[in-house]
């Protein structure tokens, strides 16, 4: 139920983390994503995602930090709070929690039909977040409402977002609205030229590549 112990080692909610390999070493997400300085070395969150958040929202103040630099407040993925090694390895990479597959069983019932499951998966994970619990919602709305949570609840872990983008073909319309260099082919990766030469029958290439 604590948003700051999610993603410590020992958080009941893991189901699949990755060790870090030796002992004090913690996260690459927290050595990518973390930063005290502006403006960030690596990556910061787009403020249009920031702005997503509803009122009172307890992830964005347990899991978003920010930087005010150049004047101007930079804000990055702070669910991983350590950046640098410590006497004994305190974070680990999650794979795979609890909250996720409970967004996954509210998308399934609501493509059944089963709205009240649905929305009952769904208000779990908003409750932990100390939101209102919603109601009333059916048909693309509840999978909006699904999809919604989604992205403020699993941002900056496993590429989620991109691939719920993909899958529910909703990529192009929402990346091209604030990637100005986005194109259509993007959704997919290019086929390593290596991989080709090894098996000419991958080709062609994928398109735009």
């Amino acid at each position: 139920e604590d948003l700051l112990l999610v993603f410590k080692k020992d958080s009941p909610e893991t189901l699949w983390q990755l060790d870090s390999g030796l002992p004090g070493n913690n996260t690459k997400e927290g050595s990518t994503f973390v930063f005290s300085e502006a403006p960030p070395p690596n990556s910061a969150l787009n403020n249009d995602f920031i702005n997503r958040f509803e009122a009172g929202d307890g992830r964005l103040q347990a899991w978003v930090g920010q930087v005010v630099g150049d004047g101007e407040t930079w804000y990055y993925a702070n669910k991983y709070k350590l950046n640098t090694p410590s006497p004994s390895t305190e974070e680990c990479s999650v794979l795979l929690r609890l909250s996720e597959l409970y967004l996954i069983c509210a998308e399934a019932y609501a493509h059944l039909g089963q709205d009240a499951e649905a929305l009952a998966y769904l208000n779990r994970v908003r409750q932990r977040a100390l939101l209102a619990p919603i109601s009333g919602l059916s048909g693309t709305a509840l999978l909006d409402a699904v999809y919604k949570e989604r992205a403020v609840e699993l941002f900056s872990e496993q590429g989620h977002r991109f691939f719920d983008l993909k899958r529910t073909a909703r990529a192009d319309a929402i990346l091209g609205a604030i990637k100005p260099e986005w194109e259509p082919f993007a959704i997919n990766l290019p086929i390593p030229q290596s991989d080709l030469l090894l098996n000419p029958n991958l080709a062609p290439q994928n398109e735009g590549y």
